[in-house]
């Protein structure tokens, strides 16, 4: 495993963590070796101590600020010491340090093995962040976080400041969400604003914060002192002024003209509308100055600012709010990170997001290629001036349909020192790019501009990174949409999905051999009626990784949605099907309720296990049990498909899975061994479902009915429904017999099954079920406890298919779902008379199911 400073394989010993880790970090903080003290020169002090000999100790390393001053105290560890237990010896260093001072100058201690490197501030034995070791790699928010907390630009700027502004300084991420959560609803409570206005009249405001601060930061660059009247954004200036609301009257007007000689000369593409002021009553402004003018937000490194941009977006302005669903950070960063973004014959790849929304994926692949620029030790600096300056201007595109996010995107980008001079308002569906009648004259000349570069000139991209809708359907029915469906060979009906549509104008978008990195919904990889969309990827891409993300990835957007992560390569001619990089993630840095949980995110170590299968053929497998009270669907799992096992009807992770693989190869064992016989749906009956005929002469009579929640987890039926037939659900589809056998097919309900008693004859049953009519009570009494058992769960957890409510399907029981059946005649009467006994328990006694648990049934078959 690697990440920005090394091979996590060269970590053996103390030296080696010093060497290989701890001395880039340094580097990477930005620290001069003069403002380093390593451990030759630094002082050896007993620690304070309760027992009856002092331990003398002295720590690795004391960072000082510019001043001279010591800041930080960091101690390197062996790769099998836990850091933690070394907690004590860096905070009682810094304590005996402070007293020797008044102002207390060493702020933080940092406690590192290399895998596992804690943050405590210096009286404080509770990190304040835990980092392993591969958040430290570009654009990792834990890493950006711990950067702004000890980096060595953030204790030289304060230091400048301090005897000015001493309160001026560099917040947390949890310190500055909190702070913009409190700015927004003070905006919504004194102008009475709705989340989505409120929110782009406090992004007026962050501009200009944002550009007051860098302007304190350049006083500082030029060695200029820095005046009490520099700074600006503070409620004591604006109460000095001699104008009313100065902050709108002057400086956002001094932004606003700066940036309209930008959009006339060209260079830049409108964030604010011409004329536009800030919308807020001047008492509004000031409260909000107030919340905000302690922070230094210029000092924030761009991971960061575009982590706090981002998380502001995701909790404060939601997704049905502002009508888009934002993708998870740690999805983004994973994307970016596993695509083909690095400086190659000293050139840039071209990448599009052509349904870009607030631009994360821009953002994302702007850090990363920012960083592969930097860190390239084959460029002069000159070439490195040149491709930044590429970067900025004709590398990355967006395009997005909604002007009002597409300035969001621009402001975004602008945020990280780009313009978003690439960031169009169009239709990127439409490949004719044509605009509506009646467009503004420079909505219209962008539109222009895009048609000029992507059909006239035909560019074309190396990389695509998008998240495109899922549900937005165009139709045949609609004249304008009619003439953009005319457009696409993948559409064979009236109507089409657009992230169906995109798979195909991604492929007319990117070169040959160009990567197509996209979310999208699991239907479109494993749904029967999916089947021709397949065949598309199949025929135009070659598939380098599949990548399923947990059910609650999308929680946070309000879309409760199975996806998966799709990278994709267009096929050059001659190319054919190699193996694939697949995984199944159960976290992604949140829970179900929302809540962060970073430390259980697999897709730090998921990218650097894609990254060493793509560099040197490191063949991955992971199946990980999970260690954590999290209630999680399944362990995480790594592994690579190979080309010929790749089925024409599924691609999703979910069928390749290792723990069902291994499953169902344990069965086969056990059936070559003759313990068991193997069974499938098709050696069973389906009962039939009714007939119109049926239907039409059960008017007017009452029936009973049940659904899947009218069946408890033992398999009892409780409060069926009774009501004329006509007024019960259309799903009543089942009219049951005694011994059925029926089990849930949907994902979420699995497990739940039914032996159909005898008092429950000619009822009805929803089609949420699959109904087995058995042969015989045998029969029936062995299917009811296989439907029981967690193998039965584990079956249809896997080869469920759809996205919005994963089932099984008729075609899945019958062909695909294993069965193990007794193979003896005494096995066979120990499950009947294990099933038989919990009927009759049930029977007499409802209360007898929680204290007669049914064997189960991998016992019973061993």
């Amino acid at each position: 495993m690697q990440n920005i400073f090394c091979d996590s394989d060269n970590l053996h010993n103390e030296s080696d963590v010093e060497a290989l880790f701890v001395e880039p970090m340094l580097r990477n903080l930005g620290y001069p070796d003069n403002r380093v003290r390593r451990k030759a020169m630094i002082e050896e002090l007993p620690l304070p101590t309760t027992g009856a000999r002092a331990e003398r100790y002295r720590p690795d390393y004391v960072l000082m600020d510019s001043a001279g001053k010591p800041v930080v105290v960091i101690d390197a560890k062996s790769p099998d010491e836990n850091p933690s237990k070394y907690r004590y010896q860096v905070t009682g260093y810094s304590l005996l340090i402070n007293q020797r001072h008044e102002d207390n100058p060493i702020r933080y201690c940092v406690v590192s093995n290399g895998f596992v490197t804690e943050l405590l501030e210096w009286d404080r034995q509770a990190p304040i962040l835990v980092l392993r070791f591969q958040h430290f790699d570009t654009g990792d928010a834990q890493l950006a976080e711990f950067r702004s907390a000890i980096a060595y630009k953030t204790f030289n700027q304060e230091h400048a400041v301090k005897e000015i502004k001493p309160d001026y300084r560099r917040p947390t991420i949890r310190e500055i969400i909190t702070a913009f959560e409190a700015v927004h609803n003070v905006i919504r409570k004194k102008e009475k604003y709705g989340p989505t206005k409120a929110f782009y009249e406090l992004a007026k405001l962050l501009f200009v914060k944002l550009r007051q601060d860098r302007r304190i930061h350049d006083i500082v660059a030029e060695k200029r002192p820095v005046q009490a009247d520099d700074f600006y954004f503070t409620a004591d200036w604006v109460n000095r002024q001699p104008t009313a609301n100065p902050v709108a009257t002057q400086l956002f007007r001094d932004i606003q003209n700066q940036l309209e000689a930008e959009i006339v000369s060209g260079r830049k593409k409108r964030i604010f509308g011409e004329g536009e002021n800030i919308d807020l009553k001047p008492s509004t402004i000031v409260e909000v100055v107030h919340l905000l003018e302690g922070y230094d937000l210029h000092g924030i490194d761009e991971d960061l600012n575009g982590r706090m941009f981002e998380t502001f977006l995701n909790t404060t302005v939601r997704g049905k709010e502002l009508g888009q669903f934002f993708t998870p950070r740690p999805v983004v960063k994973y994307m970016t990170k596993t695509a083909r973004l690095d400086v190659a014959d000293r050139t840039l790849p071209r990448v599009i997001d052509a349904c870009c929304g607030s631009g994360g994926f821009l953002i994302e692949a702007l850090a990363e290629l920012s960083c592969a620029i930097n860190t390239s030790s084959q460029l002069t600096n000159a070439e490195r001036q040149r491709l930044h300056a590429d970067l900025q201007s004709d590398t990355l595109y967006g395009i997005e349909a909604n002007d009002e996010i597409g300035r969001v995107a621009r402001l975004n980008m602008y945020l990280h020192g780009d313009g978003g001079s690439r960031i169009y308002v169009a239709d990127s569906l439409d490949k004719d790019l044509v605009g509506e009648p009646g467009l503004p004259n420079e909505r219209f000349r962008q539109l222009e501009e895009l048609q000029q570069r992507v059909i006239a000139q035909q560019i074309r991209f190396d990389v695509a990174l998008t998240n495109p809708p899922f549900s937005m359907s165009y139709s045949k029915k609609e004249t304008d949409e009619r003439r953009i469906l005319q457009q696409y060979e993948i559409v064979s009906g009236q109507s089409a999905h657009s992230n169906v549509l995109f798979l195909e104008r991604y492929r007319d978008l990117l070169k040959d051999d160009g990567d197509l990195l996209t979310v999208i919904d699991d239907t479109v990889l494993n749904g029967i009626n999916a089947a021709p969309f397949r065949r598309f990827i199949r025929e135009h891409f070659v598939i380098r990784q599949v990548i399923s993300l947990p059910f609650n990835a999308f929680f946070r957007a309000q879309a409760n949605i199975k996806t998966s992560i799709i990278h994709l390569r267009r096929k050059q001619p001659g190319d054919q099907q190699g193996d694939v990089f697949m995984a199944i993630t159960n976290n992604v840095g949140h829970d179900d309720h929302k809540h962060d949980t970073p430390h259980r995110d697999n897709l730090p170590e998921l990218a650097s296990l894609y990254l060493d299968w793509n560099r040197y053929g490191r063949k991955p497998h992971l199946l990980r049990a999970n260690d954590s009270d999290e209630p999680l669907g399944c362990p995480m799992q790594v592994f690579v498909v190979e080309a010929e096992a790749l089925s024409e009807h599924r691609l999703d992770a979910f069928y390749y899975a290792p723990e069902l693989t291994e499953t169902r190869n344990r069965l086969r064992m056990r059936a070559e061994a003759g313990d068991i016989v193997l069974k499938r749906g098709m050696d069973f009956n389906l009962a039939p479902r009714l007939s119109k005929k049926e239907k039409d002469s059960m008017r007017g009579s009452v029936c009973r009915y049940i659904e899947i929640t009218s069946v408890t987890r033992d398999g009892m039926i409780v409060s069926p429904i009774e009501d004329n037939f006509e007024d019960l659900p259309t799903r009543a589809e089942f009219q049951l017999q005694p011994f059925d056998v029926l089990f849930a097919k949907n994902n979420s309900s699995r497990g739940t099954s039914v032996l159909v008693p005898e008092w429950f004859d000619g009822g009805l049953a929803t089609s949420g079920f699959i109904n087995v009519r058995a042969r015989d009570e045998d029969e029936a009494f062995i299917l009811w406890s296989v439907f029981r058992s967690e193998l039965w769960r584990q079956q249809i957890y896997y080869l469920a298919i759809t996205a919005s409510q994963p089932e099984v399907r008729d075609e899945i029981f019958r062909n695909e779902m294993l069965i193990p059946w007794p193979a003896s005649e005494e096995q066979q009467a120990n499950v009947v008379g294990s099933a038989k006994g919990i009927m009759s328990a049930r029977d007499q006694e409802r209360l007898a199911v929680e204290t007669n648990r049914q064997v189960s049934y991998d016992t019973l078959m061993g």
